[in-house]
């Protein structure tokens, strides 16, 4: 399995379920997380496309911040998780992804999806139409983004994106092309990760919304069937929040400071909690408990094809998390 770490780059502050003991977004905070995942041997580091989450409203830009990591590192995966097709132009969003991909030399996994933060998009003016016109907008990203990796003229004219001769060069190092990772799990959506996608990723909102998860694999398989791919072709992620400690007494303490937590800033999840450890894990899937029960939860996942975690580790900042999971979780994985 892999292991990577969604470097949580915003300020939680007890009240956001991604970083809930973090309390001011500090650089060196940041960037010493980024070294010590690097340092045990995470194999990737993700990064949010936001602006403005958190009780503070402190957060870094994902493709700023994932140049930083590209320079930072010599072998670490760098992503997006995932980029909102609605912030960017379609065309100016691939160049910036070859960008990456070519300084990196070819470590750049694409994260899109369709956008969800209406307060964020109304705040810095950005367009928010219904989820139908968003899902339309990320298949013609798809579309524009393939095109202007491979072809030596892109063209394209869709109904609401179109580009003419859309020169980018230098081509993306990676054959034929950076990973597409799409996310979410609607109907809907799922046809269309298994039409484009090289990565499907779960998240929590995902995961909590409509049937459960085990039948949304099944359904994906369904389709790419339908699309005429090879299952084992399209990998498959899972973004997961874990507290995992040595013991019970050092779990129930951190469980103590950490919850209740909101499950989520969307909609129809507002003024949800998840008050307990137990319920943390029956309603949002995190990962709680000593490196023993991590590891049977992991084996889970895994057995409904996951075989990519990208991980938010709720004691952050601190890092003692991060290294205990390295040191006792990821060996039984090896």
């Amino acid at each position: 399995m892999q292991f990577d770490w969604m470097v949580q780059c915003y300020a939680g502050d007890g009240v956001h379920r991604d970083t809930p003991m973090m309390e001011s977004l500090e650089r060196k905070d940041v960037l010493h997380g980024v070294d010590t995942a690097v340092d045990v041997g995470l194999e990737g580091l993700w990064a949010p496309d936001h602006f403005m989450l958190g009780p503070h409203a402190e957060e870094y830009e994902v493709w700023t911040l994932l140049s930083t990591l590209a320079e930072r590192t010599d072998d670490a995966d760098i992503g997006s998780l995932v980029n909102s097709v609605t912030y960017r132009n379609p065309a100016l969003l691939a160049k910036m992804a070859t960008t990456l991909d070519v300084l990196s030399e070819g470590r750049l996994r694409l994260g899109l999806g369709a956008g969800w933060h209406d307060e964020e998009h109304a705040a810095y003016g950005f367009d928010f139409p219904d989820v139908g016109t968003r899902i339309d907008w990320l298949e013609e990203s798809v579309q524009i983004t393939k095109a202007m990796f491979i072809e030596e003229e892109p063209t394209f004219h869709g109904e609401h994106f179109e580009i003419e001769n859309a020169l980018n060069e230098p081509k993306p190092v990676q054959d034929p092309h950076p990973p597409i990772v799409i996310g979410g799990a609607g109907p809907r959506m799922l046809r269309l990760i298994a039409a484009y996608a090289d990565e499907w990723n779960v998240e929590i909102s995902a995961r909590a919304r409509g049937k459960p998860i085990e039948f949304k694999v099944r359904k994906f398989e369904e389709y790419l069937e339908e699309e005429g791919r090879d299952p084992d072709e399209v990998d498959r992620s899972w973004l997961a929040h874990i507290l995992v400690c040595e013991n019970e007494a050092k779990l129930d303490e951190y469980v103590d400071r950490i919850f209740p937590l909101p499950w989520g800033e969307e909609s129809d999840m507002e003024n949800q909690q998840l008050s307990t450890a137990e319920e943390a894990r029956e309603r949002g899937s995190m990962l709680i408990g000593t490196p023993s029960q991590i590891a049977s939860q992991i084996e889970e996942i895994r057995g409904l094809g996951f075989e990519k975690l990208q991980l938010m580790f709720l004691d952050f900042p601190e890092v003692r998390g991060m290294e205990l999971f390295a040191d006792e979780v990821m060996a039984e994985f090896a």
